[in-house]
């Protein structure tokens, strides 16, 4: 798999590898990351360098630090499509597995060059994100329109993604769901409220996930400034610069309802006499605690603002996991999402940008813990919301990805009089040396076709494909791809079968 950032904190990611892994493959996660650097013994870190996770392999391909100092931000990010693609040329997977438009580049590369089947994970709507550069933009729109029609399978996040995907680019079959529905357990180490310093009975709103633009951050320290006595916690690392913003707004409000005498009368104890004392940002924790902290929480909030085609077709990873900790929902009035929320009863639907409302919806939600139908609906939907039912679908789709199925395509196509078609090797059965010999003799006597005759559909064939996939910049900072402790922070995989 090919990721542009670290797999440690993306949850979509991980868990696709874990399942692989599991079922039998020989996964390995190439990462724009120093593998091994959260969490190491002693806070020393290595960069670069590999590790296990859950099952599979990870491996760094992140340049070496006195290259992104020395070259240009282009050049730089030739540097690392160059490591990308070194890193699976090492690899000689049977399946590329690319995670988001920013991976498609290095992944078709990386698949040609070893004769691996590409499979296309769009986390998000790619072409419909609002990316602050607009050559990036044109890059996405380009690279999805050329490689898509090549790739073997195709897997998004909701039907609505899945559907614009296969108008857009006239696909045979509809792209593979696979929804960011959780596979954590509430097992993990808690303690969000005493790391706020709230006592148990303080209501206590979680907006999960990288405070962002447009993720309605602003809008919804608006509407707890009107409800005294209310906590509201950010858990995950901001994106970069944006911490800052928050805190204007924070203080704005702050001195604002500092005007209002019953707004002051109404604070509860020393450490609410503030909106600032009320607002806490925390940085991203481990996957595997983040249910245990989720589950403290009264009421979880998800509210992209509806700016673009991509956010009103989303599900976010933060509302399934609201889900699987038992807590209710205020989400975004977006037309995936009510149909999801509303469907299975879990909360409330507000417009994005109406703090007045959103601030009613909460006062509503607050309530939660005194509405036993409400926790029941909340227990159904994480027995229906499962990773077990999403991960087969992931299975069958890898089930149906047979080696060696493109290349006795491809010798047909080219001259199937001087050439014998060969039966499709078994899943995960490894090229021989002869097989090796015989295709390279026979490159050698046939001329090459237009790419376009390589890929046709075959049965497993279905094809299709993100936020703000836009990679990192030469200090790191990450494109705009969110950077949570879910798969939202800033994520790719290459997937290779176990010998049999």
């Amino acid at each position: 798999m090919l990721l542009h950032k670290s797999v440690e904190f993306d949850s979509r990611v991980r868990r696709e590898a874990s399942a692989l892994a599991a079922a039998g493959h020989e996964v390995t996660v190439l990462e724009l990351a120093d593998v091994g650097a959260v969490g190491a013994v002693g806070g020393h870190s290595r960069v670069g360098g590999s590790a296990r996770l859950d099952g599979f392999e990870r491996r760094s391909v992140l340049p070496p630090a006195w290259l992104r100092r020395r070259l240009p931000f282009h050049l730089y990010r030739a540097a690392f499509l160059w490591r990308f693609v070194a890193g699976v040329r090492r690899v000689r997977p049977d399946v590329v597995h690319a995670h988001d438009a920013a991976m498609l580049l290095p992944g078709i590369l990386g698949a040609r060059l070893t004769g691996a089947q590409l499979v296309y994970d769009s986390h998000e709507l790619a072409t419909s994100v609002p990316y602050r550069e607009r050559l990036w933009a044109t890059f996405v729109a380009g690279i999805e329109r050329l490689v898509v029609p090549r790739c073997a399978a195709l897997i998004t996040v909701s039907e609505g993604i899945a559907e614009r995907l296969q108008a857009r680019y006239r696909l045979a079959r509809t792209p593979t769901v696979v929804r960011n529905v959780s596979a954590l357990s509430p097992d993990g180490r808690g303690g969000l409220r005493e790391r706020l310093g709230i006592a148990a009975d303080t209501p206590l709103v979680l907006h999960q996930g990288a405070p962002a633009p447009a993720r309605g951050c602003e809008v919804l320290v608006e509407a707890v400034s009107r409800l005294p006595g209310v906590h509201l916690a950010f858990l995950g690392d901001p994106e970069p610069g944006y911490a800052t913003t928050l805190r204007r707004v924070i203080a704005k409000h702050d001195l604002a309802g500092r005007g209002g005498a019953e707004h002051a009368m109404a604070f509860r104890g020393a450490g609410e006499h503030n909106l600032a004392g009320r607002v806490t940002l925390l940085p991203s924790i481990p996957l595997e605690d983040l249910l245990a902290h989720t589950a403290e929480a009264d009421v979880g909030v998800t509210l992209l603002q509806d700016t673009c085609l991509n956010h009103r077709l989303a599900l976010p990873n933060k509302l399934f996991e609201y889900i699987a900790a038992g807590v209710p929902v205020v989400a975004a009035d977006l037309p995936e999402t009510r149909r999801l929320v509303e469907g299975h009863g879990v909360g409330w639907c507000v417009p994005p940008a109406d703090p007045a409302a959103l601030a009613e919806a909460l006062r509503l939600a607050l309530q939660g813990p005194h509405d036993p139908a409400l926790h029941e609906r909340l227990a159904r939907a994480a027995g229906e919301l499962c990773w077990a039912r999403e991960r087969d679908r992931l299975l069958e789709l890898y089930a149906r990805l047979q080696p060696g199925e493109h290349q006795a395509v491809r010798a047909q196509q080219r001259d199937a009089r001087q050439r014998p078609i060969q039966a499709p090797r078994a899943a995960g059965q490894r090229r021989s040396e002869g097989d090796r010999a015989d295709r390279q003799r026979a490159d050698r006597r046939l001329p090459a076709q237009p790419p376009a005759q390589l890929l046709h559909p075959h049965p497993a064939g279905v094809a299709v494909g993100a936020g703000d996939a836009r990679l990192p910049d030469r200090h790191q900072a990450p494109g705009g791809q969110h950077a949570a402790h879910l798969a939202e922070r800033g994520q790719h995989i290459i997937a290779r079968a176990h010998d049999r």
